[in-house]
């Protein structure tokens, strides 16, 4: 499909919009709701709406790529390798590379309907100041990295050692329980050749480090073309390669760490 780059650019943050709608709608009536409950009640409450909320995000992400279908987008997974992050209730971790803001969108398009309620995914602080994409990513719970910096200082890699700590014991927890815990190990977006990894951040490898999980990867190029490190939206005409792979069935068994 041969489509203009401002129209794609344009047709593509509109539906972008329109897709995080329905999950900001359930997570704004959800907090009033649990404003009304108890402690204990607005606990499990929190949790089951978590799990909905990523649920639908899944679905309406997945939809606005079937809309978007300038954005071509082909996976590959290797034979033998199980279902995409493996069995509901076993520990996995999901480990990709990030050269674009379309990463963050796309990959959770990918999880299995059936897993994607266990996914919790490490987001940049500054990421929580995006409106509507903000209160959906609270009323999941998922965990944000406690960076000093800016969204745009770009060599700050420091964060808040002791928050960073007690959110990435939480991030464990949730993968030790049967979870799936995902993040980009590079930390910032690729800058320089996106054909080729940047140094990896050892803090989240902690997590395989302490629980026995399966590893997964993903590997993907073109989503910056779709969506350019400087642009403030993507949408661009693209076509997109991802591969995905388990690296281990078992972080511990086979040495990893």
């Amino acid at each position: 499909m041969v489509v203009p780059k401002a129209l794609g650019q344009c047709a593509f943050g509109i539906c972008l919009v329109c897709s995080l709608f329905p999950a900001w709608l359930v997570a704004v009536v959800a907090k009033l709701i649990s404003f009304c409950l108890p402690g204990d009640r607005r606990a499990a409450f929190e949790r089951i709406l978590g799990r909905l909320l990523i649920v639908l995000v899944v679905l309406c992400w997945r939809l606005l790529f079937l809309l978007c279908a300038w954005v071509r987008i082909d996976v590959f997974q290797q034979e033998g390798d199980g279902p995409f992050l493996g069995e509901p209730g076993k520990p996995a971790v999901l480990v990709m590379n990030h050269t674009s803001f379309l990463d963050a969108v796309l990959a959770p398009s990918l999880a299995p309907l059936c897993r994607s309620p266990d996914v919790r995914v490490l987001v940049a602080n500054y990421v929580f100041d995006i409106p509507l994409l903000s209160s959906v990513m609270r009323g999941i719970g998922l965990p944000e990295v406690p960076f000093k910096g800016s969204a745009g200082d770009f060599g700050n890699m420091a964060v808040e050692k002791e928050l960073m700590d007690v959110r990435l014991q939480a991030f464990c927890d949730h993968v030790k329980s049967g979870g799936v815990g995902a993040w980009f190990p590079e930390g910032l977006r690729n800058r320089g050749n996106p054909e080729v990894l940047q140094e990896f951040r050892a803090g989240a490898f902690a997590v395989p480090a302490q629980a026995d999980v399966e590893i997964w990867c993903c590997a993907a190029v073109g989503c910056n073309v779709s969506w350019p490190l400087k642009a403030l939206m993507g949408g661009c005409p693209a076509r997109i390669g991802l591969k995905v792979f388990r690296l281990t069935d078992s972080s511990h068994a086979r040495g990893c760490f």
